[in-house]
């Protein structure tokens, strides 16, 4: 139990926060967060989806968050930012929050170095925005390509493609290994208030250092093997299954949405699946994956926007094994898990894509990956005032291999109320867990952000 509350002092610690087209000129930012709760962990929303500032046994964080922006003209903008980030709890200690320089130029813009992905949905997906990647990690380091706004081939046609490149830390099963993300959407606009998306987004783990297998391969000829999904180059050192099948550990997610733009409100439905391998590519886990609705009301003053979620990943395409036994060997897709790269879909211990899969420990399997979530999230403000919440009930059984006996139960739920005032800005925190397996817990925390601009 924590027995105190650690009021924040605040810590070096920086960070780029600014939105690529929000402010230029020097901008300076602090920020200090104190935690405390009954259990031996925060509730699950005081550290989930937080880009990995905060973990189960935080106490207290600081944070100092510094940027420089300046607009050539029309369409060329350089902005560079960086810091630390200093706190307490599982990962305790002063790192690197953010180090980054983004350019942009018309409608591309490209990022090198460490950067947080922007917050979608307003922060209240429980996936935040994005299956695969929603911000519950630290900003990995690389370089990220992206369009800010489709291109239109056809007056009812348009596209949408982002790139990128990144690299994992050493002291994880496979040391120094990278990322390779491309996406592309495709969309079909009935009318300016109207509008159908698919969108294919596709991320692969590869080369590094195996301590069973040695070292993959990361050769040119192999990184356009990567880039097409296909599998190893003959001779090359990746293990037999990568020579087969596709090089690494790939992983994505679909998502199909509509998007409707109304006088009263903005709505947006989406499914957003996840795969590991062909079987999840051929949708034969369906249907996981999240199902949301997300709404803006226009004409409702203290409501800005709701969600409503209902997130699965219990099918992975079924059990692994023989048929005769009721398994297939295409299933058994054990989510951000991977035989080779054990560490799995992970930076820093802590899960990249949906928070509810719990990774085992070194070298180890998921310990839950099979959950069904039931998600409202809201956000608001009255004057000076803001508001977020939210509420999950989540069921979790486990793995495949290991499955919870009986099955979990657990209600999540979280608040946090702002004040905004001329010299910066107070935000209070709570959250309350129950759980049938595990133990209850209640937390609050006390928060102050100040920010110069110049």
């Amino acid at each position: 139990m924590k027995k105190y509350i650690i009021i924040l002092l605040i810590s070096l610690a920086g960070t780029l926060a600014i939105d690529a087209q929000e402010t230029d000129g020097f901008v300076l930012a602090v920020e200090g967060k104190g935690f405390a709760a009954t259990g031996s962990e925060n509730p699950f929303w005081m550290y989930s989806n937080q880009y990995g500032r905060l973990d189960a046994e935080t106490n207290v964080l600081g944070l100092v968050q510094a940027s420089y922006a300046t607009q050539f003209n029309e369409q060329n903008r350089l902005e560079v930012g960086g810091g630390l980030l200093a706190n307490d709890g599982l990962y305790d200690g002063v790192k690197l929050d953010e180090l980054y320089a983004t350019y942009t130029w018309g409608i591309v813009e490209a990022s090198a170095g460490m950067k947080h992905r922007k917050e979608k949905l307003r922060g209240i997906s429980s996936v935040g925005g994005d299956i695969i990647w929603s911000n519950n990690a630290r900003a990995l380091p690389g370089v990220y390509i992206q369009m800010l706004k489709p291109l239109k081939i056809f007056k009812w046609f348009e596209a949408k493609a982002t790139f990128g490149h990144y690299f994992l830390e050493e002291d994880r099963y496979v040391t120094n290994a990278q990322v390779h993300h491309k996406s592309l959407e495709l969309a079909l606009v009935f009318s300016e208030n109207d509008r159908l998306s698919g969108n294919m987004k596709h991320y692969v783990q590869f080369g590094g250092t195996s301590p069973r297998y040695g070292k993959q391969p990361t050769d040119f000829k192999n990184l356009i093997n990567i880039f097409f999904g296909q599998g190893a180059s003959e001779g090359s050192e990746a293990v037999g299954g990568d020579q087969i099948n596709s090089l690494g550990n790939g992983l994505g997610s679909y998502e199909l949405a509509y998007e409707m733009t109304r006088d009263t409100y903005n709505l947006r439905l989406y499914h957003q699946s996840l795969f590991e391998d062909t079987s999840g590519i051929e949708l034969s886990n369906f249907p996981d994956g999240v199902w949301g609705a997300y709404l803006e009301p226009k004409q409702v003053s203290w409501l800005d926007a709701i969600v409503l979620e209902y997130v699965q990943t219990v099918s992975q395409s079924g059990r692994f094994g023989d048929e005769t036994n009721g398994g297939s060997f295409s299933g058994g897709d054990n989510y951000f898990w991977n035989g080779i790269y054990q560490t799995g879909w992970s930076y820093q211990d802590r899960i990249i894509g949906l928070p509810f899969i719990i990774p085992g420990g070194y070298g180890q399997r998921n310990v839950n990956d099979r959950s069904y979530v039931a998600h409202l999230g809201a956000t608001g403000r009255v004057g000076n005032l803001h508001y977020q919440g939210k509420l999950s009930y989540v069921t979790n059984l486990g793995t495949y291999d290991v499955a919870y006996t009986p099955h979990e139960h657990a209600v999540y739920s979280y608040g946090e109320l702002g004040y905004t005032t001329s010299f910066g800005e107070f935000t209070g925190y709570a959250g309350l867990d129950w759980s049938d397996r595990t133990q209850n817990t209640l937390g609050i925390g006390l928060g102050y952000r100040y920010q110069f601009k110049e």
